[in-house]
């Protein structure tokens, strides 16, 4: 399975990047690790720095399945239904649902709530969010989850620990409020930034927020690829950071 599939924001821009990072960046990492094919392919919501790579990572990798959460229509997203139907992998709009056995694992779709009602443009509360349980392991893998979704899953009583927090929407102020962090208690935080964006991420409240807490931040503008690896008792994590 893979999450999301990267992408650069355009800003509105008529000229888009000379790199697609499903192509360039993705499609080579998976390579190089010798996957040539995907089950599942999830893309958590239709913002471009999820789904910019996501049309060539569904052709390289001609996945069963892509699972999505709330979606609007839009050209970013009709380009990528087109490659799915032509490539015949079936599209699964997911909503909150009871956990279910998937290779091993045991996930568990938390948002978008049943009656989560999207607006007419993409947003981050959209997201598709997941705990993954593996063995004694849990990760849970947020997407761009905002403070309201928290608030609704904590008000819901659907958080509880997990070892592995992929933060919210970047390390951004907008998610990991302390309510939501006293009640998930992750013993590792796993921040996915670009080095040197334009957005400040991670902002430095969340940064102290998880501090408070004593969570183990891994930050990939910092340390490159992060790896998480599990037999479902144990936990290591691996980074691209050199070696002193």
């Amino acid at each position: 399975m893979l999450i999301d599939a990267g992408g650069i924001p355009s800003f509105g821009r008529k000229k888009k990047p000379g790199i697609d990072i499903g192509e360039d960046v993705v499609s080579p990492y998976l390579w190089s690790r010798s996957i040539k094919h995907l089950d599942v392919v999830v893309m958590t919501h239709a913002h471009e720095d999820h789904m910019g790579g996501m049309t060539a990572v569904l052709r390289n990798f001609r996945p069963r399945e892509l699972w999505t959460g709330a979606t609007q229509d839009s050209v970013e997203w009709r380009t990528v239904r087109e490659t799915a139907a032509r490539l015949h992998i079936t599209i699964r709009n997911l909503r909150r649902c009871d956990p279910f056995a998937f290779g091993g694992a045991t996930i568990e779709i938390l948002a978008p709530a049943p009656d989560y009602s999207s607006e007419s443009t993409p947003k981050n509360n959209d997201s598709l969010v997941m705990r993954v349980r593996f063995g004694s392991i849990s990760f849970l893998l947020t997407g761009d989850m905002e403070k309201a979704v928290e608030r609704e899953l904590a008000a819901s009583g659907l958080l509880s620990h997990d070892d592995v927090l992929k933060v919210g929407h970047h390390g951004s102020r907008t998610s990991s409020t302390a309510e939501f962090l006293d009640l998930e208690r992750p013993a590792f935080g796993i921040i996915s930034d670009g080095f040197d964006n334009s957005y400040g991420h991670p902002h430095p409240v969340t940064l102290a927020a998880l501090q408070e807490r004593k969570v183990a931040v891994f930050r990939t503008d910092q340390r490159g690829l992060v790896t998480v690896i599990s037999d479902g008792k144990r936990l290591r994590i691996q980074t691209a950071e050199p070696q002193p």
